[in-house]
């Protein structure tokens, strides 16, 4: 799986959370850190993109905190309208990821394509 699949899974984790139809486990059903959460987020998108590893100063801080101290369950999900807020920062956020991913792929084959002096005809 790619990291722009991975990402996009989490962009529908954060979704079905909004929708009230999931939760959030942390790195339990986290789709990066199921991969990158053991190597200590080496290479996780999340953590590449915001340059701080375990999600720190990103949307996901201000949630767990939220979830912790505004509710005390153990299944972080919605319970009020602040929760749907900061849900929705994190959804954007990961989108924001999937964005920079896929400019970043497209990037490197323009670079590529501009490299090969004899490009495959169509």
């Amino acid at each position: 799986m790619d990291k722009i699949s991975i990402m996009e899974a989490s962009v529908r984790k954060w979704q079905r959370i909004i929708d009230g139809k999931g939760g959030d486990g942390g790195v339990l059903d986290c789709p990066p850190c199921r991969i990158f959460y053991m190597v200590v987020c080496f290479g996780c998108p999340i953590a590449s993109y915001s340059g701080k590893k375990f999600c720190r100063e990103t949307p996901y801080i201000p949630w767990y905190h939220h979830q912790v101290n505004d509710h005390g369950f153990m299944r972080r999900k919605i319970y009020c309208d602040e929760c749907v807020t900061l849900a929705t920062d994190m959804r954007n956020y990961m989108s924001e990821i999937v964005e920079h991913l896929k400019a970043e792929k497209a990037s490197k084959l323009n670079e590529s394509s501009q490299d090969d002096p004899n490009p495959p005809a169509s």
